[in-house]
């Protein structure tokens, strides 16, 4: 395995893979496992970023236990809660990937405008976090939205009948002139669905635009504006929009927390590496 070296007044410790999760398992963090487990399963029923939770979670919990849960700031707060959201979705997407269940192609597209906007969201995010007013006032407004976003949109399962109901009659090509793509899952299942309008609509690139950055700044939205664009806009059927969708996700939000963990490693005296082994 590979050794993770702390230092510690100058002198390097090695601690080897195996210990570290035993000390996560049975240590101070031992409550985490189900915790983790419950935000982690909350929030793949309900279709939401896992920063959704686990940012307040790190941000209100963990100060109140003690020193010994150290968080030095906000922004490895937020950084923390998108890069676990990260290893909780890539878990998914890995499922999704073995079923073959995720247009890669299609994702790209919605890519090339999640991540610029999120790297700029997250660049952004360390002055947000530094003015508690308007981060209380971004996470609010957040929170209040995917309230009512779950209260109110119908589920994928819903939207997806409505689709097929409404506008899904894929037989060739439609009459804006996309043409018809054809997923075989790796079961032998074979879907048909639109691919995206080339440069993507006004509409799909301010959302997923708001998406990113949102992402970026705090972990939640890209996932809520994609998943019901690749359902009703391309005809999708659920399985591989959600495969496609978390692919997404998973894409966007580890650029973000890469972005955030520099961005603190940078503020941090020594070299970049000597700041990523401090903040990570």
């Amino acid at each position: 395995f590979t050794p993770l070296v702390e230092s510690s007044s100058n002198i390097a410790s090695i601690t080897t893979f195996p210990s570290m999760i035993n000390n996560y398992l049975h240590g101070q963090y031992a409550f985490m496992l189900p915790t983790a487990t419950v935000v982690a399963t909350s929030c793949q029923l309900a279709g939401i970023g896992g920063a959704a939770l686990f940012s307040p979670i790190f941000l209100l919990v963990f100060p109140y236990l003690g020193p010994q849960y150290p968080l030095e700031s906000v922004g490895a707060a937020l950084a923390s809660a998108l890069l676990t959201e990260c290893f909780g979705f890539a878990s998914g997407l890995s499922g999704y990937a073995r079923r073959g269940l995720v247009d890669w192609e299609v994702a790209g597209r919605f890519l090339t405008v999640s991540i610029p906007t999120a790297l700029l969201g997250a660049l952004s995010a360390k002055y947000v976090a530094s003015n508690p007013v308007l981060l209380q006032s971004l996470y609010a407004t957040l929170m209040l939205g995917l309230s009512c976003y779950l209260l109110l949109a119908p589920r994928p399962e819903e939207v997806a009948k409505l689709a097929a109901e409404e506008e899904c009659d894929v037989d060739g090509f439609f009459a804006d002139g996309r043409a018809v793509r054809y997923k075989i899952a790796a079961d032998g299942t074979e879907f048909s669905y639109l691919s995206p309008p080339r440069g993507g609509s006004k509409s799909s690139i301010m959302a997923t635009s708001a998406g990113g950055s949102l992402t970026g700044i705090l972990g939640v939205g890209i996932g809520e504006v994609v998943l019901p664009q690749l359902v009703r806009g391309c005809c999708m059927p659920l399985p591989v929009a959600a495969g496609t969708s978390v692919a997404i996700v998973v894409t966007t939000a580890l650029t973000a927390a890469v972005v955030q963990f520099l961005t603190l490693a940078a503020s941090v005296e020594g070299s970049l590496v000597e700041g990523l082994v401090a903040v990570v």
